[in-house]
């Protein structure tokens, strides 16, 4: 059935009583905002044809329409919707950081998409998991905080609220590191307590040699002096050791000596002799003392107390054995000591091996040891260095130990290097060539990055060339695009200022129709042109004289034309009257012949008549215009036209004016003004 067209309602005629008149200016008033041409668009009547053609009702082909009230449609309940089940999402990949963990999947590739469900689960149990968010994207950021684990599942919503299934059965796992400033703490407190740390302090702390002629009081660097630190006096070779009671230097002394001298009688013998005897003792003495550690090959010692026994023995061994091939050296040392089954020991191992063809080898080995109730624990060190024949001469350093250190200040509350449990903890490192198998960086500051794959939540980037990219959330300054595919794009906030573009072409927008009640015209304005000229810029109506005055230029170029004319008299005394409008481009010519003479153009003054101008539009005289808005045709002291409206539609390339057509009632008359504007629309 063809659309049916609304007539235009008629203006109500001017010579009716005011009664009448009244009631059909409210009647009219009435249907034109139902028809939506006055007031609020929103106030205007829905057809029954919008209906059925929004889609909201369905016509009913065997009900024609009844006058009496039968309704003729009813909703329209066909839009049941895609009822498909979403597919399994495929590409899972679950990344812990330090505190989040990065979730992404590869994106939906079904037509109806509505959102993602991800859900997660402490344990490799997808009926455990629990819903954690929703998103229209492919990539989640999920704060969990330091040294947790995780198993996650994504699936598929469709825009029919139909879900589909996990991406999989099992979980995909992912955990967040510890807190390493935390964990490094906690390992440097642990091992500055244990007891060899502060031998380690004790020895790192040794004796500094300071050669002087006279007491120094600083040493060499002009650090200050310490408890253990030793004077040599360059003038007379003798030693001095620092007392620390009272801060002063002491000789050093053989104590041996001083013993025996302290035990020798001089009562009737001279100095001399007693020094002889003196140190026919020290010989002795040492003789003695080296014959019992010639002889001494071992040592133990048994302590028994509250029926525990502490036994501690040293054995040493050192063996020598040489041929025309190969000299062997061994020399083994060991110290052990057992408490009621409980048992320590060190053992240190040195052995170097030589041939004649050149095959070398030297090794120290360190081993401590201990043993508590089944628990056993070692740690041990390896310092060695070999050769074959001349060639392939390499040297080798090993630990063994549950926990290692490196201390460069012994006063540091944490250790730079710790390895402890088989990780590794780094307080500051610097790398000049890494290969990661797999990163955790917190704050990363990289100069040239070339990334395979990368899930990135936030970023900012000042030059960035990307093959494949996920991104979450991105806040881009400046965006310089060759060729961009988007599948889905949702832009929350567009200033259309900020498009560098010239014009935005209609034809690439795949719709049939935009919504009007989607345009916000609060503040819409559209260009136009037009003008308003008063008294004598207007001109002089000379008394039934009809003469043309020029008003405004209008526009140029083809095109629809819509807009208004309004004239007054003001103040002026007099009349004037039989009023008309003409617009015209300035052209004219025969009839026959339509040639144009371009010479010819309009000006305040010019009088020309209507068939010897190219006339776009010519209107009626005023009073057959609109009845309502003055008495009659003419104008008099203190009446005005109102907006009178005016459309039409121009075909041709030139530039148009608006001109009043009007004649005086008596002498010269003058206009309190006209005034004029038009908007054009493409034709």
């Amino acid at each position: 059935m063809p659309k049916t067209k609304v007539p235009a309602l008629k203006n109500i005629p001017a010579r009716i009583e005011r009664e009448l008149k009244d009631t059909l200016e409210s009647m009219k008033e009435a249907q034109e905002i139902r028809l939506g041409r006055r007031g609020d668009p929103l106030d205007r009547a829905i057809t029954l044809r919008e209906l059925i053609d929004s889609g909201l009702a369905k016509q009913l082909r065997n009900r024609p329409f009844d006058p009496n009230g039968l309704t003729d449609f009813i909703p329209n309940d066909d839009q049941i919707g895609d009822l498909t089940i979403p597919p399994a999402p495929t590409g899972l990949e679950a990344s812990g950081a330090f505190t989040e963990i990065i979730v992404d999947w590869n994106p939906a590739q079904y037509s109806n998409h509505a959102f993602t469900e991800v859900w997660r689960s402490r344990d490799d149990e997808v009926g455990t998991a629990t819903l954690i968010t929703t998103t229209a994207s492919f990539i989640i950021t999920d704060p969990v905080g330091y040294d947790q684990t995780y198993f996650y599942w994504v699936r598929f919503v469709s825009t029919s609220n139909v879900r589909g299934p996990f991406n999989q059965t099992n979980g995909t796992k992912a955990n967040t590191v510890e807190n390493i400033g935390a964990v490094m703490v906690q390992l440097s407190e642990e091992l500055s307590n244990l007891p060899g740390f502060n031998l380690m302090s004790t020895i790192a702390t040794a004796a500094t040699v300071i050669r002087s002629s006279g007491s120094p009081s600083t040493r060499a660097d002009s650090s200050a002096i310490q408890s253990n630190d030793v004077w040599f006096d360059t003038d007379d070779g003798q030693i001095y050791t620092r007392n620390s009671g009272n801060d002063a230097w002491v000789a050093a002394r053989d104590a041996s000596l001083v013993t025996l001298f302290g035990s020798t009688s001089f009562t009737g013998s001279t100095l001399s002799a007693a020094m002889a005897t003196a140190q026919g003792d020290i010989v002795t003495v040492t003789n003695a003392q080296s014959s019992t550690a010639s002889s001494l090959s071992s040592l133990t010692t048994t302590v028994t107390n509250n029926n525990n026994t502490l036994t501690s023995s040293i054995n040493s061994e050192a063996t020598t054995r040489s041929n025309a091939d190969t000299t062997l050296t061994n020399s083994v040392n060991s110290l052990n000591s057992t408490v009621g089954g409980h048992t320590s020991s060190i053992s240190t191992l040195n052995t170097t091996t030589a041939s004649h063809t050149g095959d070398l080898n030297a090794m120290f080995v360190l081993t401590v040891a201990t043993e508590s109730n089944g628990s056993k624990s070692a740690a041990g060190m390896v310092v060695g260095s070999n050769a074959s024949d001349g060639s392939g001469a390499q040297s080798f350093v090993q630990f063994q130990a549950d926990k290692f250190a490196i201390w460069n200040d012994t006063n540091a509350s944490v250790a730079p290097f710790i390895v402890s449990g088989g990780s590794v903890f780094i307080d500051s490192a610097r790398i000049q060539d890494g290969a990661i198998t797999n990163a955790r960086i917190a704050n990363a500051t990289i100069e040239s990055g070339k990334i395979g794959t990368a899930a990135i939540t936030t970023a900012k980037i000042g030059d960035l060339q990307v093959t494949t990219a996920k991104i979450a959330l991105a806040n881009i300054t400046t965006a310089l695009i060759g060729d961009a595919q988007i599948t889905n794009a949702k832009i929350n906030d567009l200033n259309a200022d900020k498009i560098n573009a010239g014009f935005i072409d209609a034809a690439r927008i795949d719709a049939d129709t935009i919504t009007a009640t989607m345009i916000n015209t609060t503040n819409l304005s559209l260009p136009s042109n037009g003008g308003e000229k008063t008294g004598t810029t207007l001109g002089y109506w000379h008394e039934n004289d009809l003469n043309y005055r020029h008003v405004a230029e209008i526009g140029s170029g083809a095109g629809f034309y819509t807009g208004y004319i309004r004239v007054y008299k003001g103040s002026f005394a007099g009349q004037i009257k039989t009023i008309s409008f003409l617009v015209s481009d300035g052209t004219f010519g025969a009839s026959s012949s339509n040639n144009v003479n371009t010479s010819v153009t309009f000006s305040d003054t010019t009088k020309i008549t209507e068939s010897a101008s190219h006339a776009i539009l010519v209107t009626p005289e005023l009073q057959y215009l609109s009845g309502g808005w003055i008495s009659s045709s003419r104008l008099t002291t203190g009446k005005d036209s109102s907006n009178i409206p005016l459309a039409f539609r121009y075909t041709g390339s030139g530039t148009l004016n608006i001109f009043i057509y009007a004649q005086g009632d008596s002498n010269y008359q003058l206009m309190g003004g006209a005034d004029a504007r038009f908007i054009k629309f493409s034709s």
